[in-house]
């Protein structure tokens, strides 16, 4: 994450502090179990019991040093804390949604400060000790196994399962415009019209973002059509392929010939994409917690401005990811409706606030407006209303299953 794009998740973490940060305290307990492989590489997944207590061994080491105003090699400590969330986080997302959320709240922003070259102490150590509010809520629910998403209750909800029929069908229509889209895609890289191409890229982004949750189930997959630059040596790695390479090569190169091979490389991964989707079976639990994911990945992720970092298209991606939890929503919104009828108004408000900032910072359509162009305040207004979003959307499973 650049500077720039750091200031972005800063400046946001001001208001959030400055709006108070939980301090709670209660006891962990914890269990042992031998390690498994991860996907991811060098994480090594761990059961979340003992993955939690490593994390708030760590969260509380780092509130040692920065009480004392000095922190051992701070960048190696952001990257320490990283692999301790990854560790276990995957067996979180579904299970408590809520908590996930309220950890990455805080965890994203501390990261981030602990790699600037000027420590702000301060604003570190509230950050910190809302982790860590978040991470002993999160280890009491473990150590107590309450406060989970019931899924039982959701499966043997009837008009559960009639959205999730309904929701099964809409994954599939995603991965149906996705292999469309990228024909499309392909043909215009072909045509050698470089506008065309461009908006065609972005057009192709929006199946793929609005059902990130169950793309991310086929990793293999998805590491080759949507792995960013990071991940290689460089842009001309020749394993660099996919979405990002192609976003390079029309952005930045302008090289519409060089992107020929790549196009045709995503349409055939596409393909094997949605026949993969087509094969898969999303279960209401799962179904409902994909909101979770979705609104993570658009507030503490996309609205950085990394993935799209050449085309500018951040807000594009990002009003898919919305769009994919609206999509959930509007599903089970009679059902949360009977259950909290004020829950629903605080989402149905907050997503009417989301869409109305995002079509004020770009139009909807086959134009964008460049999200590295725009005025820090208002990217800094976009994230916090993604916040203020994800915050009742993350409760709705939980009501759900009650």
């Amino acid at each position: 994450m650049n500077k720039r794009n750091q200031l972005i998740i800063l400046t946001a973490a001001i208001a959030l502090v400055a709006a108070g940060c939980s301090k709670a305290a209660a006891p962990v307990t914890t269990t042992s179990a031998a390690p498994v492989a991860s996907p991811t590489p060098n994480v090594t997944k761990v059961p979340a019991k003992e993955g939690a207590a490593a994390f708030l061994k760590s969260v509380d080491g780092l509130k040692g040093q920065l009480n004392q105003q000095k922190v051992d090699d701070p960048k190696k400590f952001s990257a320490t804390l990283e692999g301790e969330w990854a560790s276990f986080e995957d067996e979180i997302k579904p299970k408590y949604p809520e908590l996930y959320v309220k950890v990455e709240k805080f965890l994203t922003p501390l990261m981030a400060g602990l790699t600037q070259e000027k420590l702000d102490f301060t604003l570190l150590g509230q950050l910190n000790d809302g982790l860590k509010g978040a991470l002993t809520e999160l280890s009491t629910s473990l150590a107590d196994n309450k406060g989970a998403v019931n899924a039982t209750a959701i499966a043997g909800s009837q008009p559960l399962q009639e959205a999730t029929k309904a929701y099964n069908k809409y994954v599939q229509d995603q991965g149906n415009q996705l292999v469309t889209l990228l024909d499309q895609l392909n043909a215009a890289v072909k045509s050698g019209d470089l506008k065309k191409a461009q908006e065609a890229y972005v057009a192709a982004r929006m199946p793929y973002e609005r059902i990130e949750p169950v793309i991310e189930r086929f990793s293999e997959l998805d590491g080759v059509m949507d792995a960013r630059v990071d991940d290689f040596k460089d842009e001309n790695d020749p394993e660099f392929t996919g979405y990002h390479r192609i976003e390079q090569l029309l952005f930045v190169k302008k090289s519409i010939k060089e992107a020929e091979p790549f196009a045709a490389r995503l349409l055939d991964d596409g393909k094997k994409m949605q026949q993969s989707i087509a094969a898969t079976n999303i279960e209401a639990a799962d179904f409902v917690t994909g909101v979770g994911e979705l609104m993570e990945e658009a507030q503490t992720k996309k609205i950085t401005g990394e993935e799209e970092r050449w085309s500018g298209a951040t807000v594009p991606v990002i009003r898919a990811n919305v769009e994919g939890a609206q999509a959930i929503y509007d599903l089970v919104k009679g059902e949360l409706k009977q259950k909290d009828a004020a829950l629903d108004d605080k989402i149905s408000k907050s997503l009417t606030a989301v869409l109305d900032a995002m079509n004020t910072l770009s139009p909807a359509g086959a134009t964008w407006n460049d999200f590295n162009k725009l005025e820090q305040s208002k990217q800094v207004d976009l994230k916090n209303k993604l916040e203020a979003l994800a915050e009742p959307l993350v409760k709705m499973p939980g009501t759900l299953g009650q």
